[in-house]
């Protein structure tokens, strides 16, 4: 009996610890990982990294949308897509901009990841002003 409780915590344990994810502690990381989440398409992992006001939540709804409605073969060229970061850019001890590009589109982007609460979030509104299409 007292085997069977030992594994079972254990195994509780292992599955917690494999379903969360560690938020980013920087805001080079912050941006990164929302960068690749939206090229995969994990909007719902890349939500978590989203600044929570309700203009970003909006945008970013609207984007997943956008997403939604792409034929499957260019999601699939998003998701293989590698990307490189150009510049960094610390505005402050609180805000930072990161432009990059991905090697489907070559165009380059920014995003703008400010930090509240102590936690690095991304500010989508700075980038859906004149980065992502508008449909």
């Amino acid at each position: 009996m007292k085997n069977n409780l030992l594994i079972a915590i254990a195994a509780l344990t292992v599955f917690s610890a494999c379903n969360n994810k560690e938020k980013p502690t920087t805001s080079l990381d912050t941006g990164r990982l929302f960068i690749r989440e939206c090229l995969d398409g994990d909007f719902k992992s890349a939500e978590t990294l989203l600044y929570k006001d309700s203009e970003n939540v909006q945008l970013f709804n609207s984007f997943k949308e956008y997403y939604s409605r792409m034929p499957e073969d260019k999601k699939h060229q998003y998701t293989k897509a590698s990307y490189q970061i150009n510049k960094y850019s610390d505005l402050n001890d609180s805000t930072t901009i990161i432009n990059y590009s991905n090697d489907y589109m070559n165009k380059p982007m920014e995003i703008k990841i400010i930090r509240k609460n102590n936690d690095w979030t991304v500010d989508f509104k700075y980038t859906y002003s004149g980065n992502l299409p508008i449909d």
